[in-house]
């Protein structure tokens, strides 16, 4: 459930012994925000939590940015530069892929695909390993009948590049931590109002921020980062994959979400804006 990897996949990276540092390329829904944007939080600045040394984590990915736009502002060639062997770099973008509306943005599956392998060779070229994951799902796309919650994984667009991305693993021996397929088949256990909640909707008064109601169905906020963080922690492990010797052992992690204050909430020096 919510993982691909192949065997010979697997037989590789096993066969590293070296760990390095974590990169992390990806969108709005990845990246880091301040204390001022409290309590929205990305899901790979939730990740710090779970890390022995948060300082070998370094989350580089940008609001607003696909994979093309990413690479096409030079920002994913500065993650190339900085990696070295043993490193490893988690690659995730979807949401913005899919907007037709920016051109800048925009790729077809067979575009997006062709720049995804190019981003694998490119961090298999300095000794790295490469780990995909798949976009977490839309608000939009739930939906509840007689009782039921169902969770559309592929709504406002971003099915095509889920597979995509799946397929691109399958056919590269590269690990997918696949958050969107998590999703799908454990948020209707939590239930709607609980689904929701981990998304940026803010009740009245809950903050400065938004002294009105706010709601957002792309974003995570402090507990959903929490949740979807906790959830690639918990599958890369299930596919025991090299990277989890870096993550604490489960009964270090403090089970709750990032606060406004909290470490991760702080965007390091060399790490992309």
């Amino acid at each position: 459930m919510g993982f691909r990897y192949t065997a010979a996949a697997f037989a590789v990276l096993s066969a590293s012994l070296a760990f390095g540092d974590i990169y992390m390329a990806g969108d709005s829904t990845m990246c880091n925000y301040n204390s001022r944007q409290y309590p929205q939080r990305g899901w790979g600045q939730a990740l710090a939590q779970f890390m022995k040394n948060p300082d070998e984590l370094h989350n580089w990915a940008v609001g607003g940015r696909s994979a093309k736009s990413f690479k096409n502002e030079g920002r994913w060639q500065k993650l190339v530069d900085a990696l070295r062997p043993g490193d490893f770099a988690i690659v995730s973008f979807g949401h913005n892929d899919a907007n037709r509306a920016k051109a800048e943005r925009y790729s077809s599956p067979e575009d997006y695909k062709e720049l995804m392998a190019g981003f694998i060779n490119d961090v298999r070229s300095k000794g790295a390993t490469p780990i995909l994951a798949t976009s977490i799902p839309n608000v939009h796309g739930f939906s509840q009948t007689d009782g039921n919650m169902h969770v559309a994984g592929g709504a406002y667009g971003i099915g095509p590049y889920v597979a995509t991305m799946v397929e691109l693993g399958e056919e590269m021996g590269v690990a997918v931590i696949d958050l969107n397929g998590y999703a799908v088949e454990a948020l209707p256990k939590l239930g709607m109002d609980a689904s929701v909640g981990l998304y940026m909707s803010v009740a009245p008064g809950e903050c400065d921020r938004f002294p009105d109601w706010e709601g957002d169905g792309c974003h995570t906020r402090d507990t959903g980062a929490f949740f979807y963080a906790s959830a690639a922690v918990n599958l890369a492990r299930a596919m025991d994959l090299p990277v989890c010797g870096l993550f604490k052992s489960p009964e270090e992690v403090v089970s709750r979400p990032a606060g406004e204050s909290s470490p991760s909430s702080i965007q390091r020096e060399g790490d992309a804006q």
